[in-house]
């Protein structure tokens, strides 16, 4: 049931894929039939004499792991999607403090672009005027947005931007 899921079974296939890990598992694999060969007579004697005392222990250890792995699946479904999505939403997640950082950034510069071309031609005044304003703007969106927030995250798409003129 564990290779079931995608994860831990795409990662078995990488490591068997991988000749870095293939090799070495191959002469594992190798070494472990090699040295047990000659006790497997003994140890299939040894199991039919000692079934009755494990079969109910291995029976409650098959119980704990089917739970365990039950459990596994409510706590973290994630489990269950492919490698592919668990690996593109952790990008997206990664990548999720630059990309808003960037929106922000083409935000305000926007802003200040509509406010400087507004205010009329270049100058000390005209270019203080457009900073206030700019920065006027930001903050009021910024705190529509916050309220937004407190009031339960209604209205947050639909929040009205304050623009200059409106």
């Amino acid at each position: 049931r564990l290779t079931s899921f995608p994860v831990v079974s795409t990662g078995l296939d990488v490591v068997k894929s991988n000749p870095v890990t293939a090799t070495p598992l191959a002469v594992a694999k190798r070494t472990s039939l090699l040295v047990a060969a000659p006790v497997f007579p003994l140890a299939s004697l040894s199991y039919f004499m000692l079934e009755p005392l494990i079969e109910p222990i291995m029976k409650r250890l098959d119980t704990v792991a089917h739970d365990l792995l039950s459990r596994i699946e409510t706590t973290w479904p994630v489990i269950k999607e492919q490698p592919e999505n668990i690996k593109a939403e952790a990008k997206y997640l990664a990548f999720l403090p630059l990309t808003k950082g960037k929106e922000r950034r083409d935000y305000v510069a926007s802003t200040y672009s509509a406010e400087k071309s507004s205010c009329g031609k270049g100058g000390i005044i005209t270019t203080g005027n457009a900073l206030i304003c700019t920065l006027l703007i930001v903050w009021s969106d910024g705190l529509l947005w916050i309220k937004a927030m407190l009031d339960g995250g209604r209205g947050l798409n639909t929040a009205v931007t304050v623009k200059s003129g409106t």
